[in-house]
């Protein structure tokens, strides 16, 4: 019985130990996954802040050689549409100026030119206003790849430079062949047409995929940033950001009553 009795604590003290080994090796395993997601954890953030400099430093200055502007655009990224509907055209200096900040991409700017296009172009043609659009690019990532806010931005710089007269035709088709955000938007040749249907002549047309003004609508796009706008579309009067609680510029008739009242 005695033996009996020894085998048996032997046996409960060999389990014991095998129990612990395998607790060891658990919580060793443990440590070493945590050290490797720590570590990866690590390596992630450290890459993302290694693009972050790199993508800020390969934005261009607007006032540097690197970002050629278009006619008419000035020290915020804007493009002077004149009472003529010019790129770069006369505009009375004592108006109120009106800044308006898109992205072709964005559904929500396609609203907002539909209901306020009539008034703006009213209000510009009459003098009452010096408007400057400021054609960005916020929503590349919704294009699948295809940059179209960019390249869409490029085309209306390269239009209000090459084709200032077609600017306002051309931004206003861009906007009534939107595409859905999500998808790859419009391909060149897509833009290249409307341009054309627009009035742009062909061989300016043929020259909007050329990205000429890509480092230029990058570095208007950090400008934007620089300056809060918080989206598109984006509304300054005077270089001031209306606040739509205070000014519901969705409303037709809100934004021209609110500038006439100024």
């Amino acid at each position: 019985m005695a033996k009996n009795k020894e085998t048996g604590t032997n046996d409960k003290v060999a389990a014991a130990r095998k129990q612990a080994q395998q607790q060891v090796k658990a919580q060793e395993r443990r440590t070493v996954a945590l050290i490797v997601a720590g570590v990866a954890v690590v390596a992630l953030i450290f890459g993302g802040i290694v693009w972050y400099i790199i993508q800020q430093a390969s934005v261009p200055d607007l006032e540097s050689g690197d970002a050629v502007a278009p006619v008419g655009a000035d020290e915020t990224g804007g493009i002077l549409i004149g009472m003529d509907g010019a790129a770069g055209g006369e505009a009375p200096e004592d108006a109120p100026r009106l800044d308006i900040y898109e992205d072709f991409m964005c559904p929500v700017c396609g609203q907002f030119e539909e209901i306020n296009k009539d008034d703006i172009d009213a209000m510009r043609e009459a003098g009452d206003i010096q408007l400057y659009v400021h054609p960005i690019s916020i929503l590349d990532h919704y294009s699948q790849g295809s940059n179209f806010s960019t390249r869409a931005a490029n085309a209306a710089a390269t239009v209000a430079d090459a084709a200032p007269e077609q600017i306002v035709p051309f931004m206003s088709a861009m906007y009534q062949n939107q595409p859905a955000e999500g998808t790859t938007g419009l391909s060149d040749e897509q833009i290249e047409q409307i341009a054309i249907d627009a009035g742009v002549p062909e061989d300016v047309a043929g020259t909007l995929a050329d990205g000429r003004f890509t480092k230029w609508v990058i570095a208007a796009t950090d400008r934007s940033s620089q300056d809060g706008v918080p989206g598109t579309p984006a509304v300054m009067v005077d270089r001031v950001m209306l606040d739509q609680a205070e000014v519901p510029y969705f409303q037709p008739g809100a934004l021209r009553s609110h500038i006439e009242g100024l």
